[in-house]
């Protein structure tokens, strides 16, 4: 679809390019004819300099309108192409955006997490659906506060989110996966006036280069959902075995 959206606005910046200077061709033409056959050769001295600033009276505005709607057409797809490539909720990446770029650079390495809010239904239903949008909200700002400016978060579905940290270890990945797993428990989002506290579960796997990103995914939500089994508000990636359920219930 980005794809095709360059193609539009190409194409549109083309078509009305090429229709301004044929305008433009065509009222000097006209002018021209005028000048040169309609009037007697006794007027066409006056009437030469007439029809210049004529022509320059219709092409001059006629190039402003045709600024103006470029400008317009310009600032229109490119908010079509930030509505396709972000997540409108939370301004993170989208769920198709996440995969067009992973899929354009199979040379990519580094972790993949898989972010889940715990007991978000539990959430919507005591403090409302509202509230629970400003939870969202919260975790992904919590989240990407935590990443570099190169890596990828983007709300996968719902309350779960993709983190990919590029180029970086096993040992890196797990770092930044706690990091951000206090940072969510330890920073209460706002709900409609109140503190709404909530934890998240993390799952990750690594990614090497030319792997397929799905893998990497389904084995970080295989991951993911370890952690919600061994009583969630915890980390648990695909490179280390299971941790005992030491951590407190979200």
């Amino acid at each position: 679809m980005m794809r095709d959206i360059l193609k539009l606005r190409l194409r549109t910046w083309v078509n009305v390019w090429t229709f301004t200077v044929m305008m433009t061709i065509g009222t000097v033409l006209a002018c021209a004819f005028l000048v040169t056959v309609v009037y007697p050769e006794h007027l066409q001295v006056l009437m030469g300099p007439r029809a210049i600033i004529i022509t320059t009276l219709i092409t001059i505005p006629f190039a402003f309108f045709v600024g103006t709607k470029l400008r317009e057409n310009t600032r229109l797809s490119d908010e079509l192409v930030r509505l396709v490539n972000r997540d409108r909720l939370t301004d993170v990446a989208t769920r198709d955006f996440f995969f067009r770029r992973m899929e354009s650079d199979p040379n990519a390495y580094g972790v993949s997490l898989m972010v889940d809010i715990d007991h978000f239904k539990r959430v919507n239903d005591t403090h409302g659906h509202y509230a629970g949008d400003a939870v969202i909200k919260h975790v992904s700002q919590v989240l990407r506060d935590e990443v570099r400016a190169q890596d990828i978060v983007c709300r996968f579905g719902g309350e779960e989110f993709v983190v990919f940290l590029h180029e970086v270890s096993a040992d890196q990945g797990l770092v930044v996966a706690e990091r951000m797993r206090t940072a969510v428990a330890a920073s209460p989002a706002s709900g409609r006036g109140q503190a709404i506290s909530v934890t998240v579960s993390i799952g990750g796997s690594l990614k090497d280069r030319l792997a397929d990103i799905n893998i990497s995914i389904q084995q970080a939500d295989a991951a993911l959902y370890r952690a919600k089994s061994n009583g969630r508000n915890r980390t648990v990636v695909d490179w280390l075995p299971a941790p005992a359920d030491e951590s407190r219930v979200g």
